[in-house]
C-alpha cells in the first residue's frame, strides 16, 4: 500500500484562498468515498492537511454533496497549475489503497472535464504518479527499509 504520508504540493497550497483549499479538500474526500469504502487513513491525510494548510472551517471539508453539486464548486479550482495539482492527488489518493478502481478512474476523468485538462495530459499526470509510486517503493528495497 502507497503512503499519503508526504504533504500536498505547498507552493500551490499556500496560494489557495480559504474557498479554494476547502473544494480542493473536499473533491479528495469525496473521491475517496467513490468505492463505497472510506479508508482511516486517507480521511486523517485530509484532516492532516486541512490543519497543516490553515483551513479555517474545517466542517466544510465534510459536508455532504453531491457529484453535481461538486462539480459545480470545482469552478474556483480553474487555474491549469491547481487543476493539474487536483488530478495528481486525486489519482495518488486512488492508488494509496493500491486499487484504483474503474468509479474513482471515471471520477478523475470527469473532474479533470470539469476542470479543461485534456485527456493525455489526465494520462500523463497518472503514469507519473504510478511511476513516483514504484521509485519510492524501490527505494525502500535498495535501502532495507521494508
Amino acid at each position: 500500500m502507497a503512503e499519503l504520508n508526504d504533504v500536498l504540493n505547498k507552493e500551490v497550497m499556500n496560494l489557495l484562498t480559504e474557498e479554494q483549499k476547502i473544494v480542493f479538500l473536499k473533491t479528495l474526500l469525496f473521491a475517496s468515498k467513490i468505492d463505497g469504502e472510506v479508508d482511516v487513513g486517507e480521511v486523517k491525510f485530509i484532516k492532516k492537511m486541512a490543519t497543516k494548510y490553515k483551513v479555517e472551517d474545517i466542517k466544510k471539508i465534510f459536508e455532504q454533496v453531491s457529484e453535481r453539486e461538486l462539480m459545480q464548486e470545482l469552478e474556483v479550482l480553474k487555474q491549469r497549475r491547481v487543476a493539474m495539482e487536483l488530478i495528481k492527488e486525486l489519482f495518488r489518493l486512488g492508488h494509496s489503497d493500491s486499487d484504483l478502481g474503474d468509479e474513482e478512474i471515471l471520477f478523475i476523468g470527469r473532474v479533470a472535464t470539469a476542470l479543461n485538462i485534456e485527456i493525455r495530459k489526465v494520462e500523463q499526470i497518472s503514469s507519473w504518479v504510478i511511476d513516483r509510486f514504484i521509485w519510492l517503493e524501490q527505494g525502500r528495497i535498495i535501502f532495507e527499509e521494508v
